[in-house]
């Protein structure tokens, strides 16, 4: 039976390419037990094993640090808290992967009940949709609003949108201008603004108070035209 193998003998039998092989030698995770007299790595059937650990640690997505950590500390415990970390992370990524699909299978059916819909409009309802990671919006609230923006047709969301556009333009003017947020024509605005951003939640309160909870915290995205944080609370104090 054969007792030792050649790191080319060994590259062959795993897949690894030599200078694989080599790298683990020089980080110490994974090196040979003997050398020839010429300085050659001979591995023995002990260190193949594991090799085999190794590479099926490396199978299940630790890195090499955590790999080297779990084969030099036998605890018990210590190897499964990695593990653990290990399931928690791939846990989160499948939710993440989860999500995106949601986003891209809502975004399809919206494109085919619209019709047509430009790179620009796609990015917009991609950027709506992304509000849905957790952090503001269920998914049963993202549900809600994309039911209130699909009862618009393509040529009623872009009257909206133009309205939506004038609307804030007229609003920045007034800020420039100096004039009170709780005068009289910036509250008119401002309501006119709100109509049209509840619009599209049902004028849930709940929903609401995320969805001002997201523009507050997120100035400047894709769906503000250009607001700023200064803008929005600007507009929020008008509404007051």
């Amino acid at each position: 039976m054969k007792e030792y193998w050649k790191v080319g003998e060994i590259a062959s039998l795993t897949g690894l390419t030599i200078r694989t092989l080599r790298y683990y030698d020089q980080i110490d995770l994974f090196s040979p037990s003997k050398y020839t007299e010429s300085g050659h790595r001979l591995y023995t059937k002990l260190d193949l094993s594991k090799l085999h650990q190794i590479l099926a640690l490396k199978q299940i997505g630790l890195s090499l640090d955590d790999i080297k950590s779990v084969i030099t500390k036998k605890e018990k415990g210590f190897a499964t808290n990695i593990i653990e970390t290990q399931i928690t992370r791939i846990k989160r990524d499948i939710k993440v992967q989860q999500n995106l699909l949601y986003e891209l299978e809502s975004a399809l059916k919206t494109i085919h009940s619209k019709k047509i819909m430009s790179v620009e409009g796609l990015t917009k309802l991609l950027g709506a949709m992304k509000m849905y990671q957790e952090k503001y919006f269920t998914k049963e609230q993202l549900d809600i609003m994309k039911h209130y923006y699909d009862q618009y047709d393509e040529d009623t969301l872009k009257e909206v949108e133009q309205e939506f556009k004038m609307i804030m333009k007229r609003i920045q003017l007034e800020k420039e201008n100096g004039t009170p947020p709780k005068s009289s024509k910036v509250q008119a605005l401002a309501k006119k603004w709100g109509d049209i951003v509840y619009s599209f939640t049902g004028h849930d309160r709940d929903l609401r108070k995320q969805t001002e909870k997201f523009h507050a915290e997120n100035p400047n995205n894709g769906l503000q035209f250009g607001m700023d944080a200064a803008l929005y609370k600007y507009i929020q104090e008008a509404l007051e």
